[in-house]
This record gives structure tokens, sequence and C-alpha cells, in this order.
């Protein structure tokens, strides 16, 4: 117990980091999975296109060698930014696709006859897109996206392994120095994994419902 104890200021900082990195991170991933989404449903072919094969590449690798690469690769490339930069890029880079996959779910939830509604009002594509399509699908996502959100949540422990103190990092740091604390310091972790993470699932519950219930 002393050891977490005597690491709260640890702790406190670590966890500080994880929502700053998770925010940041998912602030970015979201503008860019919006924009994908957007591309999705373009009547241009090659936005299509790289709508599909970004969002395809992107989920079928693991995210930790996604995060490898984008940690210990992009510097050998002449890339010069902080372990933080890299981890926060690496992450909204990969969950683009899961958040362009939560927007496009909001968008394949609208009714056709409102698009056919608003194609007869003389409403050009980019406006039915701007004024239709995306109010309504990102009320229609708020649920999967927040999901989404806490998944990555958790993949910023992978971080840690790379030298971003946060939670899981700072977790790893400690057991080095307080063995005989192992399992109350993972314990301890988990439950302020469980701080952030618990709280979202329940406002995810909450707006499903409400969506559901307005629809």
């Amino acid at each position: 117990m002393s050891a977490i104890l005597d690491n709260l200021d640890v702790f406190g900082s670590a966890l500080l980091t994880t929502i700053l990195l998770t925010v940041l991170a998912g602030v970015v991933a979201l503008v860019a999975g919006t924009a994908l989404a957007a591309f999705a449903i373009s009547p241009v072919p090659a936005l299509r296109v790289v709508s599909v094969v970004y969002v395809n590449f992107m989920r079928n690798i693991p995210a930790a060698a996604h995060l490898f690469f984008t940690v210990f690769i992009l510097p050998l490339l002449g890339v010069r930014l902080s372990f933080f930069q890299l981890a926060l890029i690496g992450i909204a880079v990969y969950f683009a696709a899961y958040y362009s996959d939560a927007v496009t779910s909001g968008i394949n939830a609208i009714g056709a006859g409102q698009l056919e509604a608003a194609r007869a009002m003389g409403l050009r594509k980019r406006k039915v897109l701007r004024l239709v399509v995306l109010p309504q699908a990102v009320r229609n996502s708020v649920p999967p996206l927040i999901n989404t959100t806490i998944a990555l949540i958790k993949v910023t422990a992978i971080a840690g392994v790379f030298g971003v103190t946060e939670l899981f990092g700072a977790m790893l740091q400690l057991i080095n120095t307080n063995d005989t604390a192992t399992i109350a310091l993972m314990l301890f972790t988990a439950v302020l994994y469980g701080l952030i993470t618990i709280p979202a699932g329940l406002v995810a519950a909450r707006v499903e419902r409400k969506v559901v219930f307005a629809n």
C-alpha cells in the first residue's frame, strides 16, 4: 500500500497525461475520421477509394505494430518529435479509421427520404452533406463514437511501453522499483483506468437510449 501512497503524485501526473493524450488524439482522429466518412459518400470516385483503402488498411494493422512504426521508425526518417507527440500522431492516425466507421454508421442511419427531400428543394450535394447529412450523422454516431473513444483510452496503454509516462507507463516504472507491490500497483492502475472508462460507458449508454427514443 505504501508503494501507492508514496507515488500518488506520479499516478496523478500519469492520469493527466492519459487524459490529455486521449483528448488530443481523439479530437484529431474525429476530425480525420469525419473527413474520411465524407469521402466515403463523395460522388468523386478517387475520394471514395482513398477512404476505403485507408480504413481497411488501418483496421487490419495491430495497434502495437502501428505505434511501433510511428514512435521508432519515423525518427529514423528524420521526424524529430517527443515520444508523447509521436504517440499522439500514431493513435490519431490509427483511430481515424474507427471514427470514420462510427460516423459512416450514423450516415447510413439517415432515412433516404430526407436526402431525396433535400435534393428536391434544390440543395446542392455539398449543402446536403453539410446541412442535412453531417448534423444527423453526428447525433446518430455519438454512442459508437464514445465506445471508440473508450477503446482509444485502452490503446494509450501501449504508449507507455514506448516511453510515454501515462498510466501504464508509470505503473511499469513503479513496478521496477517496487517489485514486492506489483499486484497492488496493477490493481490501482486498473482502478484509475476504470475512473475514465466506466463513466464514459455510462454516458454512451444514456446517449444511445436518448437517440433511440428520439428516432
